[in-house]
Formats: C-alpha cells, sequence, structure tokens
C-alpha cells in the first residue's frame, strides 16, 4: 500500500467511524433486537453498510485493518491497544470533519473508495 501519511490518517480516521457505526449497530441489534427482523434507520446507498452489518466478522476486519493502518502510521508494529487507537480520536470532530451529524450518517464517507482501500 503505497499512501501519504496523510491519507492513512484520513482512511484510519474513516474506518474508525465506520467501525464504530458497524459495532453499534450490532451491540443494539443483539440486546434489543435479537431474533427479529428490522428495518435500517440508515442511508444506505450503495448496500455497503447493509453488508458490512450482516457480515458476522465485519467488526474483526474493520478492527485489524485500523491496527494495520496504525503500524502504517508509526513505521513500526504498533505498542497501542485497540481501545488506545479509538479513544485517541475525538468522534464528534470527526463527525464535523466528515459533514456527518453522527453516526448513522456514516454513509455520507466514500465507501466505495474505502473498502477498496482495504
Amino acid at each position: 500500500m503505497n499512501l501519504k501519511k496523510e491519507e492513512i490518517e484520513e482512511l484510519e480516521e474513516q474506518l474508525i467511524l465506520l467501525y464504530r457505526f458497524v459495532s453499534q449497530n450490532n451491540r443494539i441489534k443483539r440486546f434489543y433486537y435479537q431474533g427479529i427482523e428490522t428495518k435500517p434507520s440508515y442511508k444506505d446507498e450503495t448496500g455497503i453498510l447493509s453488508e458490512l452489518i450482516q457480515h458476522e466478522d465485519a467488526e474483526e476486519i474493520l478492527k485489524n485493518s485500523i491496527i494495520e493502518l496504525e503500524e502504517l502510521k508509526l513505521g513500526t508494529e504498533s505498542i497501542r491497544e485497540f481501545h488506545e487507537i479509538l479513544d485517541s480520536y475525538d468522534t464528534e470532530e470527526l463527525y464535523y470533519k466528515y459533514g456527518m451529524s453522527g453516526v448513522e450518517d456514516v454513509g455520507k464517507l466514500d465507501l466505495k473508495n474505502i473498502m477498496s482501500s482495504l
């Protein structure tokens, strides 16, 4: 992967937002809607979000991708734990940066570009 440091940072930010979206939806589904078919409350023009939500390993794939980007960014193996990487970003700031009002607006990101980068 030949990305500049700024591109790595941007991709990592977007993956963190995507990870938080998938994680939140999975937790809600497991806690409130287990066994119940529900209609998504988010816009998904590309179908990528629905695929991610339905893929049982999506959280793990996104998590590993974020860790790999962190290692690329630092130039060595990351010594930070995953939760430390997540906590190092201000989610509200990222929402503002990418024109989102909250995690449910993750569809505003260029999902095709993000997925092709993985």
